[in-house]
C-alpha cells in the first residue's frame, strides 16, 4: 500500500479520537487508490474504511442534532439509546461516563424519573 494512503489502523484512530473524516478526505482516498490499482478502490481498503467511518460520524451527528434540538423535558429513554448507538458505532466502542450519549442518558433518566413521580 502506498505510503501516502492512510491506513485503516490510523483512520480508526482518527474516528475513535473524535476527529472527523470528511467526504473530501474519503473522496480523495478512493481516487488515489484508484489511481494505483487502476480499477478503483480497493475493497475492504482504506477508502472503504474512510468512508464508512464518515458514514457513521454522520449519523451520530444527525442523531445528536435531532437531540440537541428538542426541549430537555422531551427527551427520552428512546432518544438516549439512539443517540449512544451511534455514538458507539461512530467511535468504535460505547462512550464514556462523560460522553454526550451519557449526557443524553442522565437527562432522559431524570425525565423518566419525574415523570414516575407525576403519577
Amino acid at each position: 500500500m502506498d505510503s501516502e494512503l492512510p491506513s485503516k489502523e490510523q483512520l480508526a484512530t482518527q474516528a475513535v479520537d473524535g476527529r472527523p473524516i470528511t467526504q473530501s478526505a474519503a473522496a480523495t482516498i478512493a481516487a488515489a487508490e484508484s489511481d494505483m490499482t487502476g480499477r478503483g478502490p480497493i475493497k475492504g481498503g482504506p477508502a472503504a474504511t474512510a468512508q464508512s467511518l464518515h458514514d457513521r460520524q454522520e449519523n451520530f451527528l444527525a442523531a445528536a442534532d435531532e437531540v440537541a434540538h428538542k426541549n430537555a423535558e422531551e427527551i427520552t429513554k428512546e432518544d438516549a439509546a439512539k443517540v449512544q448507538h451511534f455514538e458507539a458505532r461512530a467511535l468504535g466502542h460505547p462512550g464514556g461516563k462523560d460522553s454526550f450519549g451519557a449526557h443524553v442518558q442522565s437527562i432522559a433518566d431524570h425525565n423518566a424519573q419525574t415523570k414516575a413521580s407525576e403519577n
